[in-house]
């Protein structure tokens, strides 16, 4: 996904799970591919949750299986972590400089 490593918080889930099925298209047409199975760890979990939700019809219904290792919500954690957000990364920056 073009959300991972570099692009990590430069992306969407709608827009991850649009890649996904593109992906799936792909191995379908050029690979025979039938079934599919989906192990999310981390904020890859949502990703899998998002696609299950909001996936093409006929691709959701060609996953057999979606494995869900270590969830986390990574992307939304600022959003619903209380307290004074720029202050934290002050602190967190001062203890690494």
């Amino acid at each position: 996904l073009s959300s991972s490593y570099l692009g990590f918080g430069h992306g969407s889930l709608s827009r991850d799970t649009d890649e996904l099925v593109s992906l799936m298209d792909y191995l379908v047409c050029h690979h025979s591919a039938e079934r599919f199975a989906l192990v999310g760890h981390s904020t890859g979990c949502q990703n899998s949750i998002h696609f299950l939700k909001h996936g093409r019809r006929d691709a959701v219904d060609r996953m057999k299986v979606v494995a869900l290792q270590a969830p986390v919500s990574d992307r939304e954690s600022q959003s619903l972590t209380p307290g004074d957000h720029p202050a934290h990364l002050t602190r967190a920056r001062s203890l690494v400089s």
